[in-house]
């Protein structure tokens, strides 16, 4: 899902770190000295689908702990 930004509505790029306050690269610029004060909303993107794979592997493994324990109980 595309963020806009809450300025001019245009696709963002950045955004405050704990808020869901997003910006693109010009209303960063226009609002902000320092853009490595906000957070890159391609970086949030990278650590969101680090944690989804960690929580996917871990329903993995716990599947396969079941389809184990229920073939034990089987035999």
């Amino acid at each position: 899902m595309v963020k806009k930004c809450i300025i001019c509505n245009e696709e963002a790029t950045h955004k405050i770190k704990n808020t869901s306050d997003y910006y693109c690269e010009d209303c960063a610029k226009e609002n902000f000295s320092d853009l490595d004060l906000l957070i890159s909303v391609e970086e949030e993107a990278r650590k969101l689908k680090q944690v989804l794979k960690q929580k996917m592997m871990e329903l993995e493994t716990n599947v396969e702990e079941i389809d184990e324990k229920c073939i034990r109980q089987s035999d």
